[in-house]
C-alpha cells in the first residue's frame, strides 16, 4: 500500500476520476512509493517571475523517480484541425499532455533550486483517461500510447507505472537515495500538507503515527529464532498489529495458524485482517470452543451466566481435545492480561510440541483482574513505546500507568483534550449534541471514526431510553446507517481504537471510573482527540 499525502482525500476535491484514482494509486501500488496528490507547485522562470503549477498526481518511487500524472474522466475527443482537445465536449484550456510535461519540468527546476546538487533522476510524465477503456491509437505529436493510462490499466496499476519509468530512464539517471527521498519529501510536503482543515490535520498526524507503529513492528526480529515468546506492551505499543503480521508471516511460510483473542471486537478485527489466509483461524477464545464442541455435539447447555463461560464451556473444550486432539503449527494469543488459567491450560494443547507460541499481553489493562498466569515461563520482550497516541492523548494517559511507557519522539502534537463538567445528565446529553455535530457536520468527520465510551450500559449513562442525541442515533448494537454513532462499554472496546473517543459520564464517585486502570485503558483508545464529560 503507497504513502499517500495527504493521507486521506481532502473533502473538497470535486473531480470524480482524481477520487478514483486516490484509493487505486493507494492499494495498488506497494510501500515503496510516496504519492502525493494536488500538489501546488511555486517556482520561478528566467526572469525571477513565479510560475505556478499545479500536478494532480506526483508519484515518487526511489527505485525509479518522479512521475506526473494528469488526470482527465469522462469522454476524451482530439480534433486535429482544431487541435484541441475536448473534455465531456468541452474544450480543454491546455493540452493534458502538454501540461504534464511542462509540470515536470517546473518539478525538475523547482528541485533543482532546492536541493544541493540538481537532481538526475528519472523525471517521468503521463495522462491518465480514466474512464477510456478502448486503446488509444492516432495520437497527435507530444502523445503516445505509452503514456497514456487507461480505465483498463486501473486493476494492474503498479506494473503500468513501473513501464511508464521505464519508458523515460536514459542511462544517466539513478535511483533516488534514502536521504535524498527524506529530504524530497520534507521539501514538498508543506506544498501538500497545508491543510488548516481538522480532517487534514488528522491525516497528518495518522500518517506519522502509521510509520512509528512500523518501526516499532521491527520487534519481531527480535522474536524470530524464539519458538515460544511473551511480549509485553504498553496501550498503543502496536501489540496487535504485531500479532497479525507475525500470524501472516508464519502463514506464508505453509503454517497452521490459531489466532485467538478475549473481546469479541478485537477478534472480529483479526479474523478481517486474516480473511485472505485460508490457514489462518483468527476467532476469540470462547467461540472458539463453542464452535468446537458445538461441531462434535459436546456443547453444554448454556446457561448464559459467567460460570458457563468461565468453567463449563473451557472444561468441556479440555475435555474434547483430550480424546480428539487438535493442534497447530503456532498459536498466538492478543489481549493475554485477560485470560484465566482455565484458558490457558487448553491453549497450550493446542500447540504442537516444536510449535510456536506468542502471547502479547499489557499488564496495566488487567481490567478483569486475573491472576496473570501465563503459560510460557521466560523473561518478556517488552515494548515501551506509545504509537498509537498523539503527544497531548499520551500526556494524559501516563498520569494512570504504572510501567515505564515512552513517546516516540516523532509523535505528533495532536489536538487539545476537550473536558467538560455537567452534573445535570440533560446537559450532558446536550453538549454530547453539540460535539457530534460540530465534529461529523461543521469538520467533516466520518461518524464511523468516533467512539463513545463509559462504563455502564448505555440505558445507566445520560442518553437513558432515548437513542437520539441531536441530529444522531446513538446505540451499541453493531449496526450502521446513516447518522449513527456507537456507544461501547469501555471493557467491550478494550484493545480497540478510534480517531476520536468521547468518555462519557466520566465520575470519580464511581468505583469503576476511581479505578486506575479503567482511565488509562479508555484514554489510550483515543488516537487523535479525546472529550471528557464529567458528571
Amino acid at each position: 500500500m503507497a504513502k499517500m499525502v495527504p493521507a486521506t482525500l481532502p473533502a473538497q476535491t470535486e473531480s470524480k476520476a482524481e477520487r478514483r484514482l486516490f484509493s487505486v494509486l493507494r492499494d495498488g501500488l506497494d510501500d515503496t512509493f510516496t504519492v502525493f496528490h494536488s500538489f501546488n507547485l511555486l517556482t520561478h522562470n528566467i526572469h525571477g517571475k513565479f510560475i505556478e503549477g499545479e500536478i494532480d498526481y506526483l508519484i515518487l518511487s526511489p527505485n525509479r523517480g518522479f512521475l506526473v500524472l494528469e488526470v482527465k474522466g469522462g469522454s476524451i475527443v482530439y480534433n486535429g484541425k482544431q487541435d484541441t482537445w475536448y473534455q465531456n465536449n468541452r474544450p480543454m484550456d491546455v493540452n493534458p499532455f502538454k501540461q504534464a510535461s511542462a509540470s515536470k519540468h517546473k518539478l525538475r527546476d523547482y528541485l533543482a533550486s532546492k536541493l544541493m546538487n540538481p537532481p538526475d533522476y528519472t523525471f517521468a510524465h503521463a495522462v491518465c483517461f480514466s474512464d477510456v477503456y478502448t486503446e488509444m491509437k492516432m495520437l497527435p505529436s507530444g502523445a503516445d500510447p505509452k503514456i497514456c493510462v487507461t480505465g483498463k490499466n486501473l486493476s494492474h496499476i503498479q506494473e503500468k507505472i513501473l513501464q511508464i519509468f521505464d519508458s523515460f530512464a536514459g542511462p544517466g539517471t539513478k535511483q533516488v537515495s534514502q536521504s535524498d527521498t527524506e529530504e524530497i519529501i520534507k521539501l514538498i510536503m508543506p506544498y501538500c500538507e497545508y491543510g488548516t482543515s481538522l480532517v487534514d490535520r488528522i491525516g497528518q498526524a495518522e500518517r506519522i503515527l502509521f510509520s512509528l507503529t512500523e518501526n516499532q513492528c521491527r520487534m519481531l526480529e527480535f522474536i524470530y529464532k524464539h519458538h515460544h515468546a511473551l511480549i509485553e506492551g504498553c496501550a498503543g505499543s502496536g501489540k496487535t498489529i504485531m500479532a497479525v503480521k507475525k500470524a501472516r508471516e508464519l502463514a506464508s511460510e505453509g503454517k497452521d495458524v490459531l489466532l485467538l483473542a478475549y473481546n469479541r471486537m478485537i477478534g472480529d478485527h483479526l479474523s478481517d485482517s486474516v480473511n485472505d489466509l485460508k490457514n489462518v483461524t483468527a476467532t476469540t477464545y470462547h467461540r472458539y470452543c463453542y464452535n468446537r464442541l458445538q461441531k462434535a455435539g459436546k456443547l453444554p447447555h448454556p446457561t448464559g451466566d459467567q460460570e458457563y463461560w468461565e468453567r463449563q464451556l473451557p472444561e468441556a473444550f479440555a475435555s474434547l481435545i483430550e480424546k480428539s486432539p487438535v493442534q497447530y503449527d503456532a498459536v498466538i494469543v492478543d489481549e493475554g492480561q485477560d485470560f484465566l488459567l482455565e484458558y490457558w491450560v487448553t491453549i497450550n494443547e493446542l500447540v504442537k510440541p516444536d510449535g510456536y507460541f506468542y502471547i502479547f499481553y499489557d499488564p496495566d489493562q488487567n481490567i478483569y483482574g486475573t491472576n496473570m498466569e501465563l503459560p510460557i515461563q521466560k523473561e518478556p520482550f517488552v515494548l515501551t513505546d506509545n504509537c498509537r497516541n498523539t503527544r497531548n492523548i499520551f500526556e494524559k494517559v501516563r498520569q494512570y500507568v504504572e510501567r515505564e511507557m515512552r513517546l516516540c519522539r516523532d509523535a505528533p502534537e495532536g489536538e487539545k483534550i476537550v473536558e467538560f463538567k455537567f452534573p445535570n445528565d440533560s446537559d450532558r446529553r446536550r453538549q454530547l449534541g453539540k460535539i457530534l455535530h460540530n465534529l461529523i457536520n461543521n469538520h467533516s468527520i466520518d461518524r464511523n471514526r468516533i467512539v463513545i465510551l463509559g462504563t455502564h450500559s448505555i440505558g445507566n449513562t445520560c442518553i437513558g431510553n432515548n437513542p437520539k442525541v441531536g441530529n444522531f442515533r446513538i446505540t451499541e448494537e453493531m449496526e450502521n446507517g446513516p447518522n449513527i454513532v456507537h456507544y461501547h462499554t469501555y471493557m467491550k472496546f478494550k484493545g480497540c481504537e478510534a480517531d476520536v473517543v468521547i468518555l462519557l459520564d466520566v465520575d470519580p464517585k464511581d468505583e469503576r471510573w476511581a479505578d486506575r486502570m479503567t482511565l488509562y485503558t479508555t484514554i489510550s483508545r483515543a488516537k487523535h482527540m479525546l472529550y471528557i464529560l464529567y458528571r
